[in-house]
């Protein structure tokens, strides 16, 4: 896995920048209608920036000293874990976590995580399936797979409700740009 911290620095301009991170927002704001958005591994928050442009009221929390600190210049940002947040039970109206659950070994906690966060009927955005998007490699089973969040989601009262998907502009090791999925899941 990356270091964060050393990566921060270019990690924008080597991740698609400003139309990667708009063409997510984009996706993002198809799938929530409005209120208060918590990005979970906002990373150096250039996403999350971009969710403020659209109406939301975000912040971020980030595991990364490095890229909480390029946040902190574009949103408000916490250092947290993504595990155990830092935020109050049922305090928000939307949770994204956009390229973080295929880097984990169990997602599983930060879904726990996402619900017990949200307000009834609030929702949770995550990609999905990010190998399917750059093809073969990576883990033999990524803890993204569109299943295993579907029903890891059902154990915590989330039901699906939405789904879209976005060009990741600069992400391609080879033409085309991939195209990742996005699911959202409503809290009962």
């Amino acid at each position: 896995m990356l270091d964060y911290d050393l990566e921060a620095e270019h990690y924008d301009e080597t991740r698609g920048g400003l139309p990667r991170a708009g063409a997510a927002a984009d996706a993002v704001r198809r799938l929530v209608s409005g209120g208060t958005l918590l990005d979970i591994a906002c990373g150096t928050g250039l996403v999350t920036r971009e969710l403020a442009g659209r109406g939301l009221r975000v912040f971020g929390v980030d595991a990364s000293a490095g890229m909480a600190r390029i946040a902190a210049g574009r949103v408000d940002v916490v250092l947290g874990d993504a595990r155990t947040l830092p935020v109050r039970d049922g305090s928000v109206d939307a949770v994204t976590t956009i390229w973080l659950l295929h880097l984990l070994d169990d997602a599983r906690p930060v879904i726990a995580e996402a619900a017990r966060v949200l307000r009834p009927g609030g929702v949770f955005v995550t990609t999905v399936d990010k190998r399917a998007a750059h093809g073969t490699g990576g883990r033999r089973e990524p803890s993204d797979r569109a299943g295993l969040v579907v029903e890891e989601a059902a154990r915590h009262g989330l039901r699906p409700s939405g789904e879209t998907r976005f060009v990741g502009h600069g992400q391609s090791r080879s033409s085309p740009d991939p195209v990742f999925r996005l699911m959202a899941f409503t809290r009962d």
